[in-house]
C-alpha cells in the first residue's frame, strides 16, 4: 500500500461512485472551500495500482497557531479492511504531522448500529460497533455521541431504491403528510431555485425562519460563494413560493363555487328528501367551511404582499445522495406547507435523477416528546425513512506535545472564568486564556 496525493480528477472519480460519498466529501466542496482561501489537500491510498481509500483533508489554525487536520466524514474507504484502516490512519497521522499540525480528526461516514425510524438498535443488521475500539487503539479518542451540530452524525435517511415512480413514492408516507402535500400543490405553492439575480428572496425567509427557530445560519457571502464556485445540481438553494393575489382568488373562485353547489343540494334535500343528497350536504358543507377560514387565515396578507417566499432550504446533490443541509418556514407562512413542499420536490428530483438516498441530515428528540426537536423529528418521520447514527468523531495527537499544552491551557483558562464567575468581580486571566476567550 502507498499514501499518495490525488488530483481532482481521481478524487472525484473516487469519491462520487463511494457507497460513503457526502457532499462534505466532493470536489464541488472542495473548489468552494479552495475559493474561500481553505487549505485543502485531497489524499489516497492505492494497493496493487488501484485506489483504496481517498479523503479530503482540510487544515485550520487558531489564533494561538494550534493547527488541525480535519477529514470530515471520511476517509472513504473499507473498513472491514483492518489491515487498511491501520495504514491509512498510521499514514494519515504522518502527513499531518508533517504538515505542522497538532492533531488528526476522522468521522467515518459509516453507521454505528443499524436503526429503524424509531431510533430502536438492529445490530442483526450493520453493527460496527468494533471499529470504534479498533481506532481507539491506533491512538484515536472517540469524541462521544452527543448531537454534533458540526459535523452531524444523527441524521434520518429515506432510501429511494426500489421505489418506481411517485405515486409509490407518496404512498410510502404517512396520511398526515400525503394530506400536506396534496394541500400545498391544490393551493399554488410551488418551487424555485435561488440564483445569484434572486438570492436576497432565499437569504431573507433563510434568515427569519433561522432568527425564528434559533438555528444558526451563515452569512449572505457564504451562500454567494456556493452559487459562484459549484455546480447548479450541486448547490440547490431552493425557495417554496406562493402567489398571494392568486392564492386567494382560486381560494375565492372555489368558495363561491361550492356555496351554489351547497344551496343547489339543500334545495334538493327540502324537496325531495333524499338521505344521499343529505349526506353529502355535510361533505360540501365541510369544503365551504374550509375555504372560509381559508380566506380568514389570509386576511393578514393584502394582495401587495404579491410573491411571498413562505420557505428556503438549502439541499446540497452529491454522489448517490442528496442531503437537505439547513433551512426552515417562515412562521408568518406556516400554513402554505413550503418546507413539505421543499421536502416533497426535492425527494422527486432525487428519484428522477439517480440518487439512492434522500437525507433529512441533522436529526435529534428522536428518545422522546419531551427532548427538543421532537417536532422536527416526527416531522421528517411522516416521508418515511429511518434513523441513522454514524459512528462519530474520533481525535488523535500528531504533535503529543503541542496537543497536550493546548488542553492544559484551555482547561486552565476555563478554570479561570469559573472563578471569575463565582467572583463577579474583574481579574486577569493568563496570556494564553485571553488568546483562548477570543477563539
Amino acid at each position: 500500500m502507498e499514501f499518495v496525493l490525488l488530483s481532482d480528477a481521481e478524487f472525484e472519480t473516487f469519491a462520487k461512485g463511494h457507497p460513503q460519498g457526502s457532499f462534505i466529501q466532493s470536489m464541488d466542496l472542495t473548489r468552494f472551500q479552495r475559493a474561500r482561501g481553505q487549505e485543502v489537500e485531497l489524499f489516497g491510498v492505492t494497493q496493487g495500482g488501484s485506489l483504496i481509500a481517498a479523503g479530503k483533508l482540510v487544515y485550520t489554525s487558531n489564533r494561538v497557531g494550534y493547527k488541525v487536520a480535519d477529514c470530515a466524514k471520511g476517509p472513504l474507504m473499507d473498513y472491514s479492511d483492518a489491515a487498511a484502516v491501520r495504514f491509512v490512519v498510521e499514514q494519515l497521522k504522518k502527513h499531518a504531522a508533517s504538515k505542522k499540525a497538532a492533531e488528526l480528526r476522522i468521522s467515518p461516514n459509516v453507521k454505528y448500529i443499524a436503526r429503524d425510524e424509531d431510533g430502536a438498535e438492529h445490530p442483526e443488521i450493520e453493527d460496527n460497533r468494533p471499529l470504534l475500539k479498533e481506532l481507539e487503539g491506533f491512538g484515536f479518542k472517540h469524541q462521544g455521541f452527543d448531537m454534533n451540530f458540526a459535523n452531524i452524525n444523527w441524521m434520518f435517511i429515506k432510501t429511494l431504491d426500489g421505489i418506481a415512480d411517485a405515486e409509490e413514492l407518496i404512498m410510502g408516507m404517512n396520511y398526515r403528510t400525503r394530506k400536506a402535500i396534496r394541500k400545498a400543490e391544490k393551493n399554488g405553492v410551488y418551487l424555485e431555485q435561488a440564483t445569484l439575480e434572486t438570492l436576497d428572496d432565499f437569504y431573507n425567509a433563510l434568515k427569519t425562519a433561522g432568527d425564528e427557530k434559533g438555528f444558526t445560519y451563515r452569512e449572505r457571502e457564504y451562500y454567494e460563494q456556493l452559487l459562484r464556485n459549484t455546480s447548479d445540481e450541486f448547490t440547490k438553494l431552493m425557495m417554496a413560493k406562493i402567489n398571494i393575489p392568486e392564492y386567494r382568488a382560486s381560494i375565492t373562485e372555489r368558495l363561491e363555487a361550492e356555496s351554489k353547489n351547497l344551496a343547489d343540494l339543500k334545495r334538493e334535500v327540502e324537496e325531495t328528501g333524499s338521505k344521499k343528497k343529505a349526506n353529502k350536504v355535510k361533505v360540501v358543507q365541510d369544503l365551504v367551511d374550509s375555504y372560509e377560514r381559508s380566506l380568514k387565515d389570509i386576511e393578514r396578507f393584502p394582495d401587495s404582499v404579491g410573491v411571498a417566499t413562505v420557505a428556503a432550504i438549502h439541499f446540497a446533490c452529491s454522489g448517490d445522495e442528496l442531503t437537505c443541509v439547513i433551512g426552515g418556514t417562515v412562521q408568518d407562512y406556516i400554513y402554505f406547507n413550503g418546507a413539505t413542499s421543499l421536502y416533497w420536490g426535492m425527494m422527486l428530483h432525487a428519484l428522477n435523477n439517480g440518487y439512492s438516498r434522500y437525507n433529512f441530515y441533522g436529526t435529534f428528540g428522536i428518545q422522546g416528546q419531551d427532548e427538543s426537536g421532537h417536532g422536527g423529528y416526527e416531522f421528517k418521520k411522516g416521508f418515511g425513512g429511518e434513523v441513522v447514527q454514524l459512528i462519530g468523531d474520533f481525535v488523535a495527537p500528531v504533535s503529543p506535545v503541542k496537543y497536550t499544552a493546548y488542553r492544559v491551557a484551555r482547561k486552565l483558562a476555563g478554570a479561570a472564568q469559573t472563578v471569575l464567575g463565582n467572583l463577579r468581580e474583574p481579574a486577569k486571566l493568563p496570556v494564553i486564556g485571553k488568546f483562548l476567550r477570543k477563539n
